[in-house]
């Protein structure tokens, strides 16, 4: 499996252009010289703008976007640092690996320091180091792009990483480079000549990307950092702590919206209350000026009956008091509150933390969770492994030792319940096909820890070796993805925290003795990203598969108000938590045996559209050289620079010290070298012919930019070709029959949210999925329409071929004209597809617009009617609604 990695997502061109911008004018100061590994003097990055130019460009790019203007480069400190927030799963990782190769593409930066808090996100960033170097390679002309993992033990690649002439982008953790003067970074070392290998690195005045900063924020990490000497820092992160000159932002609102993450469901296991037993859980502890203090969650007699509520305590209170006299809390007292471990203690001996309660049947809870999430999980996997979908399931288990078992113990109860759980299971005659002949051990893998080295601790008992499953969780995500690898049920602790997902994660349990403590976000930031299929390719951004169900021990209204407030602490004050959904109402929309197998005019609007097509496209070339070289001519072409430095020489051993960088600005220097071959160049980077490009050139007419400094000229001419050629790839496209069809077999019942659907009686499912009330609307005068015959709402296996991916349209009609006078039809059933877009009629993702586009030339060679109904009048004649009256486009 190799994943496939879409190159014209705008929402991430967006973020990458956000950073590149912030740049502007800044000259290629290292020109086109060749590219070697030698050990030659050191090549640093070097950044020429004055600080006011620079601010100007900060505040252009953040007006742009829509946020607050800084006030000054450095408000939160003296290193030069910028914000992008991106939420999980958005491809966060893959928007600075290509900002990497953009910033070398536009100025010539080739040293990139990558620093991460965790192991778990640095062996994410090296895997996607690996999946996007063949990617990277065809977007860029094959640049000369090294990347290593920061080894204390062997120095090569920090000799390398400073003498090199091309992009070096060296992975360490936090913990590699903060441990003070003991660490290797900052000891002389014999094999660097000497050198230290941070004064290496420093010298170069590496760009760094900081993945997850906020986990790196303390006064040690500032000083480890500021060590690197970095000409600037970016910082990438879901959750900021701190904003340090922000300047693009994708917030969780926004990725909900646009369909860029899974929709999320939560399946609640509770109990319900007894208020014939004591139950006290430990809410907050704290201390005032009169004392220590604790919040606890308990029942109390009100009013309206014995309910749970809330109370603060103190040392000495009676809970039968605080609880209004509910009887078994009667003889019990507040023995102790310690705010320094956030305990409380009672006078029976009970001892509870912030989180943890009396008498929850915890086991129970967490049996019957496991149970849920496998049966979740079997009945996804059945319907999505012929569709090329692995199903992954992911559980964190409250201690290792209830997964493992203590010392004397075979196993512990967690993974007992999930055996016996799963072995019970997979003999139902639904599942017994793809799961039979496979043990609980054969589908499972577990994840716990490393040593402080990364080396991974390993127990002889394990459900495999633990080794092997480090290997295929954290580093092999291709194979864990894969129908032929068994492995479906991860289980880990607090080892697969931030940095570590997978798409195809589609159950999260947390499997914890009180109500979880784990963040929420953090919890559903392992299974959000887009599934993928078996052939790398993600599902649609629409696709009703893109569902999480998370298995929660809370109740869904509990689970979505906890959310909502962890996403109001991090500065989001608009509903998330309505965009996560309760999974107890849930209904299944089911095809009509009757219509499939006997239905005459199904039968006949099934061959129109069922026949699949290939596709065929090509470049408008007179169109892009007119608007590419159009693009071209704009701000005018900076010219290099020439810059005096000063270095003081150390007369007693004749070194020379390294000049200090400085952003004053730099006198224009004359070019007097012959100009490179620019149109070979550009055809080898945009993949057009060289006669496109020179044409291209020779149209936009500014031969004195090429001359005055080529690599930027280049630099420009080649942002224009792509973004032309990108947006021209639907002109022209013509398909034509392959004599296959799709199956019937794409429909099959669906099980999804009740108030989500309306039961209908004229089309192919007894029940249809509705996005919004006025869809429901569409659907509903269809239903009761008298020329429409039949309807059907496509299912997601149905899709056309476009090079921007599959698309599904959303309705197929049968359609009958009739005489107005006498009701009779007055000839052959129109066969219509039909595109709803009532609620964002100006769709901002370019490639819907363009899928849309190439499916009316998919359904044109078919002679299948085809439209995308927007801005219709839904309480006009059943014409206007379908778009039969010409208004529609």
């Amino acid at each position: 499996m190799e994943f496939e990695f879409d190159p014209d997502l705008e929402y991430q061109l967006d973020a990458i252009d956000s950073v590149v911008d912030l740049f502007d004018g800044q000259p290629d100061t290292h020109g086109e010289g060749p590219f070697g590994y030698g050990e030659g003097p050191t090549v640093a990055n070097e950044l020429s703008l004055s600080e006011t130019r620079l601010l100007e460009n900060v505040r252009r790019v953040q007006r742009a976007g829509g946020l607050d203007p800084s006030d000054s480069l450095y408000e939160h400190d003296d290193l030069l640092q910028f914000a992008v927030e991106m939420e999980t799963g958005t491809g966060k990782t893959y928007v600075y690996l290509r900002t990497i190769h953009e910033l070398f593409a536009e100025y010539g930066w080739r040293k990139f320091v990558v620093l991460v808090p965790s192991v778990a996100i640095r062996e994410g960033v090296l895997k996607t180091l690996d999946q996007t170097r063949e990617h990277f390679d065809r977007l860029y002309g094959n640049p000369p792009v090294t990347h290593a993992e920061y080894d204390s033990s062997t120095l090569g690649d920090v000799v390398r990483f400073g003498n090199s002439n091309g992009i070096e982008v060296l992975v360490t953790t936090l913990q590699s480079i903060n441990r003070g003067t003991e660490n290797v970074m900052f000891t002389p070392q014999d094999q660097l000549q000497g050198d230290r290998p941070v004064d290496r690195i420093a010298a170069t005045n590496p760009v760094i990307v900081m993945d997850e900063p906020q986990n790196m924020e303390g006064d040690r990490s500032r000083e480890a950092i500021r060590a690197l000497s970095p000409l600037c820092t970016l910082r990438y992160s879901a959750t900021h702590r701190t904003e340090h000159n922000l300047v693009h932002q994708l917030t969780p609102v926004d990725a909900h919206d646009l369909g860029l993450v899974k929709d999320i469901e939560v399946l609640s296991v509770t109990r319900d209350a007894d208020f014939d037993r004591r139950y006290v859980r430990v809410l907050e502890v704290g201390a005032d000026s009169d004392g220590p203090k604790a919040r606890l969650e308990l029942y109390k007699d009100l009013s309206t009956g014995t309910k749970t509520g809330t109370k603060t305590v103190r040392v000495g209170d009676s809970l039968h008091a605080a609880s209004n006299g509910v009887a078994p809390y009667e003889g019990v007292s507040v023995a102790s509150i310690d705010p320094g471990d956030g305990t409380v203690g009672l006078d029976d001996g009970t001892r509870l933390a912030v989180g943890e309660a009396t008498d929850t049947d915890v086991e129970t809870i967490q049996h019957r969770q496991i149970r849920e999430t496998v049966r979740e999980h079997l009945e996804k996997a059945r319907r999505l492994h012929d569709q090329g979908i692995k199903v992954l399931s992911l559980f964190f288990v409250d201690r290792v030792a209830h997964f493992r078992g203590r010392s004397g113990e075979a196993e512990g109860h967690l993974w007992r319940c999930f055996r016996e759980t799963f072995e019970e299971l997979k003999t139902d005659d639904r599942y017994a096909e793809q799961f039979g002949d496979r043990s609980a051990t054969d589908v499972s893998g577990a994840y716990f820890a490393t040593t402080t080295t990364g080396d991974v601790k390993t127990r002889a008992s394990s459900i495999r070796e633990d080794v092997e499953s480090y290997e295929l969780i954290m580093r092999d995500k291709e194979r864990l993805l894969s129908l032929d690898e068994p492995t479906q049920f991860v289980f880990s602790h607090s080892a697969l925290g931030e940095g570590w997902d997978n798409p195809n994660v589609f159950q999260v349990c947390t499997l914890d003795n009180t109500v979880s403590t784990v963040k929420k976000r953090q919890e559903i930031g392992r299974g959000v990203r887009l599934p993928v299929r078996q052939d790398g390719t993600r599902l649609d951004r629409d696709d009703p598969r893109n569902r999480l169900t998370v298995v929660a021990n809370q109740s869904y209204a509990d689970y979505a108000a906890q959310l909502q407030a962890e996403y109001e602490d991090d500065g989001y004050t608009e509903g998330i938590a309505e965009r996560t959904h309760d999974r107890r109402d849930r209904v299944t929309v089911t095809p009509r045996e009757e219509v499939l197998e006997g239905d005459e005019v199904f039968a006949a609007f099934w061959d129109a559209v069922s026949p699949r097509t290939r596709y065929e496209t090509s470049v408008d070339t007179a169109a892009l050289v007119a608007e590419a070289s159009d693009r071209i001519g704009g701000p005018e072409v900076p010219a290099p620079t020439l810059r005096v430095e000063r270095a003081d020489l150390d007369a007693g051993g004749g070194s020379v010290a390294e000049p200090r960088r400085s952003r004053g600005e730099a006198d224009s220097l004359d070019r007097s070298e012959a100009v490179p071959d620019v149109v070979e160049r550009l055809a080898t980077e945009t993949a057009l012919t060289k006669r496109t490009v020179a044409r291209t050139l020779l149209a936009a007419d500014d031969f004195e930019a090429l001359v005055r400094n080529p690599h930027a000229f280049v630099a420009r001419a080649r942002r224009a070709l792509e973004r032309v050629k990108r947006a021209q790839l639907v002109d022209g496209i013509t398909y034509t029959a392959t004599g296959e069809c799709h199956p019937m077999s794409v429909f099959e019942p669906t099980e999804t949210y009740a108030e989500d659907t309306l039961a209908v009686e004229t089309a192919v499912h007894d029940r249809v999925v509705v996005e919004d009330e006025t869809e429901r609307l569409f659907v509903a005068r269809l239903d009761a329409a008298d020329r429409v015959r039949l309807f059907v709402e496509f299912p997601a296996g149905y899709t056309v071929p476009t090079p921007y991916g599959p698309y599904t349209p959303n309705w197929g009609v049968v359609y009958r004209d009739v005489d107005p006078g006498t009701a009779e039809e007055t000839g052959p059933a129109r066969f219509l597809v039909r595109e709803t877009v009532f609620t964002a009629p100006d769709d901002p993702r370019p490639a819907e617009r363009s899928k849309r586009a190439c499916a009316r030339a998919h359904y044109d060679t078919l002679g299948v009617e085809f439209c995308v109904l927007s801005g219709v009048d839904l309480d006009g004649d059943i014409e206007a609604v379908l778009g039969l009256d010409g208004d529609s486009t």
